[in-house]
C-alpha cells in the first residue's frame, strides 16, 4: 500500500473530505486524485503540514504501514486546534458536529468513571469512619 492509499484510508476513517484536506494543507484542488493516478509523490513538505494539521496520525504508519494508524488518545490537542484554528471554513458544519459529539461521548465516559471512584471512596471513608 502506497503513501496515498493509506492516506486516503485515513481521511475516509476521519470523514474528512479531500477538497477540506487540500485547504487545510495548502494544496492544490485535486492534488489527492492527482496523488491516486500515481502522476507525484508527497514530499517531505506535504509530510509536515499533514503532521502540523492531524496531530492524530502516526506519520510512521502513513510513511511505512508499520504501527497504528492513530496515535492514543489525542482528542485534546484535536479540539483545541479545531475550536482555535484561523480559517474555520477548513471543516465543514457537519465535520465540526460529528467531531464534538464524540468529544461529548468521551467527556461523558470519563465523568462517569470519575463519579465511580469518588463513590467508592466515600463508601471506604463511610467505613472507616465506623
Amino acid at each position: 500500500m502506497r503513501i496515498i492509499d493509506r492516506l486516503i484510508k485515513y481521511l475516509g476513517e476521519k470523514k474528512i473530505t479531500a477538497y477540506s484536506f487540500e485547504r487545510t494543507c495548502q494544496v492544490a484542488n485535486g492534488y489527492l486524485k492527482k496523488q491516486q493516478k500515481g502522476k507525484g509523490s508527497i514530499g517531505s513538505d506535504i509530510l509536515e503540514r499533514i503532521h502540523k494539521n492531524y496531530f492524530d496520525l502516526n506519520l510512521i504508519w502513513l510513511i511505512t504501514g508499520e504501527e497504528e494508524m492513530l496515535y492514543p488518545d489525542n482528542t485534546e490537542r484535536e479540539t483545541k486546534r479545531l475550536l482555535l484554528q484561523e480559517d474555520k471554513n477548513y471543516y465543514t458544519k457537519d465535520e465540526m458536529i460529528k467531531f464534538l459529539q464524540e468529544r461529548v461521548v468521551l467527556l461523558e465516559s470519563a465523568l462517569a468513571d470519575k463519579e465511580k471512584i469518588i463513590a467508592l471512596l466515600e463508601t471506604q471513608l463511610a467505613k472507616k469512619k465506623k
